[in-house]
């Protein structure tokens, strides 16, 4: 993830008023993961299924306590729409 990316991420969260504090133990600052993160749909649980549908997305965390919160790029706006609805 460049920074341009994660420029484009960090003002795509603050536009969509993520600034809550912490919710595990209220600290106020959060540090955006490095890079992307996918999800994985599946239909059943009996099975751990490679490949498919999934839902990319990216992550913040605490600072303090290390509690990771996951964004989906398409919410923020960050896939083509022929990827997200």
């Amino acid at each position: 993830m460049n920074k341009l990316e994660k420029d484009d991420i960090i003002q795509k969260l603050i536009e969509k008023g993520v600034n809550s504090p912490c919710p595990r133990c209220g600290n106020d600052a959060f540090t955006l993961v490095d890079g992307y993160f996918n999800q994985t749909i599946q239909d059943s649980v009996s099975g751990f299924l490679v490949g498919g549908t999934g839902i990319p997305s990216i992550v913040t965390a605490c600072t303090n306590c290390g509690f990771l919160s996951q964004y989906a790029l398409g919410a923020l706006g960050l896939l083509p729409d022929q990827l997200w609805k």
